[in-house]
Formats: C-alpha cells, sequence, structure tokens
C-alpha cells in the first residue's frame, strides 16, 4: 500500500488533515469561548493574532522555502500544529491564549503556502487543472472534522479527549504523507522572487476576489455554530448544522471544479460562483430558521467553492513571477482576510447582533461581480 503513495495522492491527504483540524476549531469555539470566559470580542482578538502569525509567515514563505524545501516546511509546521492542539483546553486566559494564537498562526502560514505550491507544481507537471480538486479535499477534511467534532460534542466528549483523539490519528499521518512530496521545482532567475514589486492587474484582481471569498469561508467557519446557537437558537448537534451543510456543497463544488472550469472557462465560472455566493447570503439574512440556515448556507457553500482554487491556479503561472511568489500573494489575502474577517465580524456581531454577521459579505461579492466583469480580458488571457 505504501509503495502505491504518490505525490498527488499525499498532498490531497495533506490538504484533508490541515482542514480536519479547522473543523476541530470552528465546532469548539463556543466551548473555547465559555473556557475562556470570554465575548465575541474576545474571540475577535484571537482570530486576529492567529492571522497576524500567518501573514507574517506568508511574507517571507519565499525565503523560507528557499532553505528549507517544501515537504520539510509542511512536515515540520503539521507536526507542531498536532502539538499544539493538544494545549489548548489547558489555557484559561485570553491574552495567553492570543499568544498561543499567534505561533499557532506562524506554523499554519507556512503549511498553507508550501502545500499550495506542491499542488500548484503537480498540475503544471500534468498540465491539466487540479487545483480545484487539491481543495475539494481541504474541504472535505472541513466537513469530516465538523460532522465528527459535532458527533463528539453531542455524547458530550469532553474538550481535551476530542482533541487527543484527533491528534493521535492525524500527527502519524501527517509524517507519513511528507515524505511522499513532490520536490521543489527551480524557478527562472528573470522571475520576481519577492512580494514586494508591481504588482500586475491581474493579481490585484485576484487578491480582491479571494479575499472576499476567504472573508465568507472563514466568516462561516468561524461563526456559523455561535450564529445557529445564538440567533436561531438550536444546540447539541444543530449548532453545527449550518457549517456542515456549508462544507458539503463545498466538498461538491470543489470536486466537479476542474470539470466544470474546463468546459465554461475561467470567467463564465468565476461570474456562476459569485451569482450563488449572492443568492446563498440573500437567503441567510432574509430568513432566520433551521430549514432556511441549510438551504442558504449550502447554496453559498457551492458559490464560493472553487474561487479560491482558481486563484491559486492562475497566480501560479503568472508570466514573470516564481510560482511561490504568486502563491504567497494569493496566500496572504485568502489566510489573511480568513482570519482578519472574521475578527471583524465580531465587532458586527457585538454591535449590530449576531444576526447580522454576516451582512458585510453581500456588498463584497456584488463588488466583486463587477470587478470581474471589467477584467473579463485579462482573467480569459490567463486562463
Amino acid at each position: 500500500m505504501i509503495n502505491k503513495i504518490n505525490d498527488a495522492i499525499s498532498c490531497r491527504a495533506l490538504f484533508f488533515i490541515i482542514s480536519f483540524y479547522i473543523g476541530l476549531w470552528t465546532i469548539r469555539i463556543p466551548s473555547i469561548k465559555d473556557q475562556l470566559h470570554t465575548g465575541y470580542i474576545g474571540i475577535g482578538y484571537i482570530l486576529a493574532t492567529f492571522a497576524f502569525g500567518s501573514i507574517l509567515v506568508m511574507i517571507f514563505a519565499n525565503e523560507i522555502l528557499k532553505k528549507f524545501p517544501s515537504k520539510v516546511a509542511i512536515s515540520f509546521s503539521g507536526i507542531m500544529q498536532g502539538i499544539l492542539w493538544i494545549l489548548v483546553p489547558f489555557i484559561t486566559e485570553l491574552d495567553i491564549f492570543m499568544i498561543f494564537s499567534f505561533i499557532f498562526g506562524c506554523c499554519y502560514g507556512i503549511f498553507e503556502v508550501a502545500i499550495n505550491l506542491q499542488a500548484s507544481n503537480i498540475e503544471k507537471r500534468e498540465k491539466k487543472s487540479m487545483m480545484s480538486g487539491f481543495h475539494a479535499f481541504f474541504s472535505l477534511g472541513l466537513l469530516s472534522g465538523s460532522f465528527c467534532t459535532s458527533i463528539l460534542l453531542g455524547l458530550n466528549v469532553s474538550f481535551f479527549s476530542n482533541i487527543l483523539i484527533y491528534v493521535a490519528v492525524l500527527l502519524p499521518l501527517t509524517i507519513l504523507f511528507s515524505n511522499f512530496l513532490l520536490q521543489d521545482l527551480h524557478t527562472s532567475s528573470n522571475e520576481k522572487e519577492s512580494i514586494f514589486f508591481l504588482w500586475p492587474p491581474l493579481i490585484i484582481v485576484l487578491v480582491i476576489i479571494t479575499m472576499t471569498d476567504s472573508l465568507s469561508e472563514g466568516g462561516v467557519d468561524s461563526w456559523a455554530a455561535l450564529y445557529m446557537r445564538d440567533a436561531v437558537n438550536v444546540d447539541g448537534f444543530y449548532i453545527g448544522i449550518a457549517t456542515i451543510s456549508f462544507n458539503i456543497f463545498m466538498v461538491v463544488g470543489r470536486f466537479t471544479g476542474d470539470a466544470i472550469r474546463d468546459k465554461l472557462g475561467v470567467y463564465l465560472f468565476f461570474i456562476i460562483l459569485n451569482l450563488f455566493s449572492i443568492i446563498g447570503l440573500i437567503i441567510i439574512l432574509m430568513f432566520n430558521s433551521v430549514f432556511s440556515s441549510i438551504v442558504g448556507f449550502s447554496v453559498l457553500g457551492f458559490g464560493i467553492s472553487s474561487i479560491i482554487p482558481l486563484s491559486y491556479s492562475l497566480a501560479g503561472k503568472i508570466e514573470g513571477v516564481s510560482s511561490t511568489v504568486g502563491i504567497s500573494i494569493i496566500s496572504i489575502a485568502t489566510y489573511g482576510m480568513f482570519m482578519i474577517g472574521p475578527a471583524i465580524m465580531g465587532f458586527v456581531a457585538k454591535f449590530y447582533g449576531i444576526n447580522n454577521v454576516f451582512s458585510p459579505m453581500m456588498i463584497l461579492f456584488c463588488s466583486c461581480l463587477l470587478i470581474i466583469i471589467f477584467f473579463r480580458k485579462k482573467i480569459n488571457i490567463q486562463s
């Protein structure tokens, strides 16, 4: 069996593992909130420090990956995250948790750039659309982590026992699959090797699109459980039903995304995905029940499913820019907003109520739709 493992299988498995941990986080946020005796603002601070650590490392990811192969960076950061998770239930002070969250973010930041670099290099080698498929395993891991954690929460399994079970399984698998990853490809001496340069318009467009998309993904992962508990007034398994519905359709969208992209083209696919996202948000904002939440979060999940994979795929192929730099820029936009956005949403929940926590997404997706239409030619040329 081990002899049959290749770099593509390993890459997909590691996407799954890292997001399974995130699934644990999304459902256990209320547990952490109660553990720290903090409010929505406190959760926002935790997300912000995590984001700061992630972005700081992503800025220097190209330099880090010059010194350490991406497979080494993935193995080390993956092991560190497993170890750090074990300590989470024992931290009861918000300020200590924020420091801890920053360290966690640093590990997560280099993992994300390195694993997406692996995916981009495999896609280049195979000369076909594969990025959405790789990210499908991220969504599948998030879905599985959310679902399993919801079940354990419903069975009243303690937070620490929950974490210990996951780490005991996922940590050895992280070490195993890291060994089968692809060797890094060498970049041309003419390519930009730092994120600090005058970005071409396409990168700016991709950054705006991914920031909007990741605000939604991070917002759902960070606030849907609280939204269901505090706004829809459910408990037990139903606390996680919005996150689960969202991620089921994220998985469906990403597993079908490469085929749809090849059939419709990147531009038209971007348009359709944005329209689905807007419709999903309309349902969430207009209605307030378990059924409407399932429908709205499902439609939203399909809508945002392939936007980030498309952006990674395009950014890794921009002429004159190394793949690591292009992917680092998108990673900073994606995971920076993935964490900073939900932190900002904490202020929305505080001052406008948890019912309106998803409101900022509507304005951003409508703006993105106009930007995509305006830059149609550049998107079509790159794709």
